[in-house]
């Protein structure tokens, strides 16, 4: 897991196209100054509050949706980088 820069958010520097389109929906959706974000891995990131609280996005790549839930989805590969 690795946190997003504000540098790396505004310019939406991160490592996969999946993760590209979960930072727009981010930045489209939320006041992401206000915001952690972290990268999980390829099509899961993880948002904090101020507060502590979280969600976790995903980019589903077979529906193009962008999702979010308070526990992070297991999937068919392996969580990290």
């Amino acid at each position: 897991m690795r946190e997003l820069t504000k540098e790396n958010i505004q310019k939406k520097a991160v490592d996969t196209i999946p993760q590209y389109y979960i930072l727009d929906y981010l930045k489209k959706n939320l006041n992401v100054d206000e915001f952690k974000i972290y990268l999980i891995d390829r099509c899961n990131m993880k948002v904090i509050d101020k507060t502590g609280d979280y969600l976790y996005f995903n980019y589903n790549e077979s529906t193009k949706e962008i999702t979010y839930d308070e526990k992070l989805k297991e999937y068919d590969y392996e969580i990290g980088f």
